[in-house]
């Protein structure tokens, strides 16, 4: 650090890098060249050689949306997601969102700003439909439980003990940070095979879900001019858009957060975004959902004499409303984007949060493994090798325990979508970059003034010394300690 901070031309150079990079904890290496090269004449008009930087390499971002692995960049991630949430929360009556309101976004990176949409109109009434459901799994057997100081699991009356001699009650008194919490109370009793393949097919459990939402709207819609209104009629009418985040459970079970919104179809313009029929309330959507989520299954490999034939959803099913006057456009979003950089490893104690490579262990070093973390990820490599569920590759997921969705999804006409984002940020800074006579400011697009060539490959990732990831992280805090001191008014 000494040595980093002596050299007061290096230090400047180095920080600056830091700083593109947005302080990035773990940036990747490039070592290489660049050129700017006029598109009329061919005359380089300027070049940059990694050579000339500290150390020999450029530093770029991981950009990795997992809070655990590199906590700048998921925050970046994190302000996204909450546009793309925010974004359907109020979704404008005349146009999608994939570029109404990406400009507005493109110099705020933390996500605590926005436009306020057309989700409402004059009188504060909704006029899309939306509800925030949470769409759980099944039991796969008892587990143990933090109850906020109460007991973990008392039996009333019954049988005390089950089939293989242990109780099934617990009268300890768990807090959430317990190792037993998630754990199965009888191992042999638990279907970790069932678990491990209802996390393999949440994916396609939600797709049939859509499905059974349309047909549920069909049955629950009113009579149209005295006639039943068809599956194809509700299509032609109603669009069912949708974000969804993934969750664990410390079980190790995944579960879904869902904002779901009823919209009208213009069959004119099947990409505009406008209300649908009046008939079409929230309480339509509501009971759809709840009618879709008790009927809807997926048939799983059979494995196990005990293990779940089907893919079902939990009976516990949690449909709220959005109203303007209790849950607002900010909180939904910032509720669903705190979940969009979390991992697995960050509810389920014990697994990493990166997919283990070919003789790798997927569990982190120097950490605790619950027992039941142990055994789930061992059900998967057993389950993984059974030619009944190669199809699923559970092998590539036993980092996820056998999931294999990413985390955040949306349908197509939910709102922006991440890359409209992104390329709205890089515009935002390639115009800042312009108005300074910056010659590295326009990218070789075709019609464009100049060209960019470039010849880069891989030095490495994170930083090379401890102490310079020391510094960075310093740069960060004061970074971000500056950005909410300018937020409070107290700097200008």
């Amino acid at each position: 650090m000494i040595e980093r901070v002596a050299d007061d031309e290096g230090y400047r150079r180095w920080s600056a890098q830091v700083e593109r990079a947005g302080h990035c904890v773990r940036p990747v290496r490039l070592s290489g060249s660049a050129m700017t090269v006029n598109a009329a004449t061919g005359e380089v008009e300027a070049t940059y050689r990694s050579e000339d930087e500290p150390g020999g390499v450029l530093l770029v971002a991981c950009k990795d949306r997992r809070e655990s692995v590199c906590p700048p960049c998921a925050a970046r991630y994190r302000a996204d997601a909450w546009h793309v949430f925010a974004g359907g929360v109020t979704p404008g009556d005349s146009a999608p969102r994939d570029h109404g309101h990406a400009d507005s976004i493109a110099a705020d990176d933390d996500g605590d700003g926005g436009d306020d949409g057309g989700g409402f109109d004059d009188d504060g009434r909704v006029t899309h439909p939306l509800v925030l459901a949470t769409f759980t799994a099944p039991s796969f057997g008892r587990v143990h439980a933090a109850r906020d100081g109460g007991v973990c699991r008392t039996v009333r009356r019954g049988k005390r003990t089950c089939e293989h001699g242990r109780p099934l009650g617990c009268p300890a008194r768990h807090d959430a940070g317990d190792g037993l919490v998630g754990a199965p109370l009888c191992e042999d009793c638990a279907d970790l095979a069932g678990l491990v393949l209802w996390n393999a097919h949440v994916g396609e459990l939600w797709r049939r879900t859509v499905i059974y939402v349309y047909r549920a709207l069909a049955a629950l819609a009113p009579a149209l001019n005295g006639r039943p209104v068809t599956v194809r009629r509700v299509r032609e009418l109603l669009r069912v858009s949708y974000a969804k985040v993934a969750e664990f459970q410390k079980r190790g079970v995944v579960h879904l957060h869902v904002l779901a919104r009823l919209d009208g179809v213009n069959p004119d313009d099947p990409d505009q975004v406008i209300p649908p029929p009046a008939w079409a309330d929230v309480n339509l959507l509501t009971a759809a959902l709840a009618h879709a989520a008790h009927r809807v299954s997926v048939p799983m490999p059979v494995v196990d004499a005990h293990a779940a034939a089907v893919a079902r959803w939990g009976a516990q099913l949690d449909v709220r409303p959005i109203q303007p006057r209790e849950i607002d456009r900010a909180r939904v979003a910032g509720y669903l984007a705190k979940y969009a950089t979390k991992t697995v490893s960050d509810t389920v104690s014990g697994l990493s949060a990166s997919r283990p490579r070919t003789g790798e262990l997927d569990l982190e070093q120097g950490r605790a493994v619950p027992v039941h973390v142990a055994a789930l990820t061992a059900t998967v490599r057993r389950l993984a090798r059974l030619g009944t569920c190669r199809v699923l590759r559970l092998a590539r997921h036993v980092h996820t325990l056998g999931f294999r969705g990413h985390v955040t999804s949306k349908s197509r006409r939910y709102s922006t979508t991440f890359a409209a984002l992104r390329e709205a940020r890089r515009a935002w800074r390639v115009a800042q970059r312009a108005r300074e006579g910056d010659p590295w400011a326009e990218e070789g697009e075709q019609g464009s003034a100049r060209l960019l060539v470039g010849d880069w490959r891989l030095a490495g990732i994170g930083y090379r010394s401890v102490g310079d990831r020391v510094l960075a992280e310093q740069l960060g805090r004061e970074h971000r300690q500056a950005r909410q001191a300018w937020r409070d008014g107290l700097i200008e």
